[in-house]
C-alpha cells in the first residue's frame, strides 16, 4: 500500500476509533453493565482518561511519523499573549453578536432566550463531583483529541492538495458538524462553532503548533463550563 493511501486510512481510522471509544464508554456506563452504582462516575472518568490517553499517545506518534510536522519557531511569551488576546477578542465578538441577535429575536423574554442558546440533550447534573469530572473532560480531554484530529490529521492530510481557504473550510465545517446534536441545536450555534473552528485553524497555522490551538480550545471550553454553572443559577 502506497504512502498516499496510508494517510487517508489512518485519518479515517482515528475518527472511527474516537467515535467507538467515546460511544462505547458512554454506553457501558449508561447501561450500568458493570453494576458499579455510585462508583460508576469515578470509574467512567478513570476508564476515559486511560483510553483517551492511550489513543492520544498513539495518534500523536502516528501523526508525527506520517506528516513530520515542524513548528515554525519555538514558543515565546508573545505567542501566549497572542492566544489569550485572541480568546478575549473572540469572546467579546461573540457576546456582541449574541446580544444583538437575541435582543432582536426575543427582546427581554429570558426563558425563550436561554432555551434557544442553552437547550441541550444532555442534562447538567447537580452532583458537584460528577460535574467536576465532566468539566475536566471538557476542558482537558476534548481539546487534545479534537485538535489532533482536525487541525492535525485532517488539516495536514489536505495540505498541498487544496488551497488554504478550501482546507480551512472543509476542516471547519466538519468540526462544527460532529458537534451535532449534543452541543448544537440551532443555526446560530452551528455558526458559532464554525467561526470558532476557523479561528482555531488560523491560530494553528500561525506557528503550525498544536499547542496554541489546544490552549485556545481549552480556554473556550472553560467558558462553557462557567456558563453551565451561571445560566441555571441566574435564569432558573
Amino acid at each position: 500500500m502506497g504512502a498516499r493511501m496510508k494517510k487517508p486510512l489512518w485519518v479515517l481510522f482515528f475518527f472511527v476509533a474516537n467515535i467507538v471509544i467515546s460511544g462505547g464508554i458512554k454506553f457501558m456506563f449508561r447501561k450500568n453493565l458493570l453494576n458499579l452504582d455510585r462508583q460508576a462516575n469515578m470509574w467512567k472518568f478513570i476508564v476515559t482518561i486511560v483510553c483517551v490517553g492511550i489513543l492520544f499517545i498513539f495518534m500523536y506518534h502516528v501523526h508525527t511519523k506520517l506528516f513530520k510536522p515542524k513548528v515554525k519557531r519555538k514558543i515565546q511569551l508573545k505567542d501566549l499573549i497572542f492566544v489569550f488576546v485572541t480568546y478575549i477578542a473572540v469572546r467579546f465578538s461573540d457576546y456582541l453578536i449574541y446580544s444583538l441577535w437575541s435582543s432582536m429575536a426575543y427582546g427581554t423574554d429570558r426563558t425563550k432566550l436561554v432555551d434557544f442558546f442553552f437547550k441541550a440533550t444532555r442534562t447538567i447534573t447537580a452532583d458537584k463531583f460528577v460535574f467536576a469530572l465532566d468539566a475536566l473532560t471538557l476542558v482537558c480531554i476534548a481539546p487534545l483529541i479534537e485538535e489532533l484530529l482536525f487541525r492535525g490529521f485532517l488539516n495536514n492530510l489536505l495540505r498541498g492538495k487544496v488551497n488554504a481557504f478550501v482546507r480551512m473550510s472543509i476542516v471547519s465545517i466538519l468540526f462544527a458538524a460532529v458537534h451535532f446534536p449534543e452541543y448544537i441545536h440551532n443555526w446560530i450555534q452551528f455558526l458559532a462553532y464554525l467561526i470558532g473552528s476557523i479561528i482555531l485553524f488560523l491560530v494553528y497555522e500561525r506557528r503550525r503548533s498544536l499547542f496554541d490551538a489546544i490552549l485556545l480550545h481549552s480556554l473556550y471550553n472553560g467558558l462553557l463550563v462557567i456558563l453551565f454553572i451561571e445560566i441555571p443559577r441566574r435564569f432558573f
